[in-house]
């Protein structure tokens, strides 16, 4: 019986598959927001009611076909990730590589170090471009990886708050949609500079769920949204209903960091 557990403790994720008649019994336990990851990923999979309360194993799922032979790389992909709770109904699921802080809110991590690098060019250029090659590496090996952003067709980059500077995440998306062989959908926002989302009011958080436009039929395609830094989700829900409006079945997030706005 194949089994795995990840290395990082504060993103425990752990699973068990058996043979169940016709079908297979995939038991897996991890934070709340990994459980909903799971069924998206796996199309045709069924819950199944924890009727004996098993603290071990609390989420199950029945699959009708065979699972999919890279389903424990998957798993050990979700230690190592971020699964961030999506808050936003256009999103069907969102994936950061890490915090933006590390746990006692005093300094970056690794990643944000990398993505402060880039986006403030505060080394050399060499060492910028080290840093961005990083970056889309770790990207790319996401959606790899992963069950669900596999199937991915488009890559959209979110478009940053000044028109006349191009955004990280557009490099990124750039980059990404180019190592990965997809096509790059264009998304493009009000001509005007916006604020920083830091610095967006309630009512301007709001407005960015309209705020954006897609002018390629993307009907029936799962599309992949990426951007540098989330924060309240509001540009990143604006992206995806765009997305939607556009013809977009399925609309994944993908961002380097996590930084909730306080």
């Amino acid at each position: 019986m194949p089994t795995s557990t990840s290395p990082r403790p504060d993103r425990s994720v752990a699973w068990e598959l058996e043979p169940s008649g016709s079908s297979w019994l995939l038991r897996f336990r991890g934070p709340p927001e990994v459980a909903a990851h799971v069924l998206g990923a796996l199309p045709g999979g069924e819950p199944v009611r924890n009727l004996g309360n098993d603290r071990r194993w609390p989420y199950r799922v029945r699959l009708g076909a065979p699972p999919p032979a890279d389903l424990a790389d998957f798993f050990r992909l979700l230690g190592e990730v971020l699964v961030v709770p999506v808050e936003h109904e256009s999103v069907d699921c969102l994936v950061a590589l890490d915090h933006h802080l590390e746990p006692d809110g005093t300094a970056r991590t690794a990643v944000a170090e990398r993505l402060h690098l880039v986006k403030h060019r505060t080394g050399t250029p060499a060492e910028v471009d080290r840093a961005g090659q990083a970056l889309c590496a770790a990207l790319a090996e996401v959606v790899i990886r992963h069950e669900w952003f596999a199937r991915a067709t488009r890559v959209l980059p979110v478009p940053g708050h000044d028109p006349d500077r191009p955004a990280v995440s557009a490099l990124l998306g750039l980059a990404l949609a180019h190592d990965l062989g997809l096509g790059l959908t264009p998304v493009t926002s009000p001509g005007r500079v916006r604020k920083p989302a830091r610095l967006l009011t309630p009512r301007e958080r709001v407005d960015l769920l309209g705020a954006f436009r897609v002018d390629e039929d993307l009907a029936g395609q799962t599309v992949l949204v990426v951007d540098d830094t989330h924060q309240s989700g509001y540009t990143m829900a604006g992206v995806a209903n765009a997305a939607r409006r556009a013809g977009a079945v399925e609309v994944l997030g993908l961002t380097v960091t996590r930084n909730p706005r306080r």
